[in-house]
């Protein structure tokens, strides 16, 4: 696989210390995103990691907004979302 969960997730400077990234763990990650998460920028960062590993379930935390994620994202979250969108791939 090109790319995996954690790789993706660590590359988000919010997301470093999110639930339920190594071993990745979906339910704990989302339960973070919902909470926790530190900041705006993290909860779309988080609602991203999740479009990514399934854009048909409607996450707790919300979906994700590319408009509302450009506009908060500060220049190392959307480097991050940029090397995804040069080569994206899905789990």
């Amino acid at each position: 696989m090109p790319g995996c969960m954690d790789e993706l997730i660590l590359s988000f400077p919010t997301l470093g210390q999110a639930e339920g990234v190594c071993p990745w763990d979906e339910r704990r990650f989302a339960a973070w995103a919902c909470g926790p998460a530190p900041s705006h920028g993290a909860r779309c960062a988080a609602r991203f990691v999740l479009s990514v590993w399934n854009s048909k379930r409607q996450w707790k935390c919300g979906a994700f907004d590319l408009m509302e994620a450009l506009g908060c994202w500060d220049d190392e979250h959307r480097a991050a979302f940029m090397q995804w969108v040069r080569a994206p791939w899905w789990p």
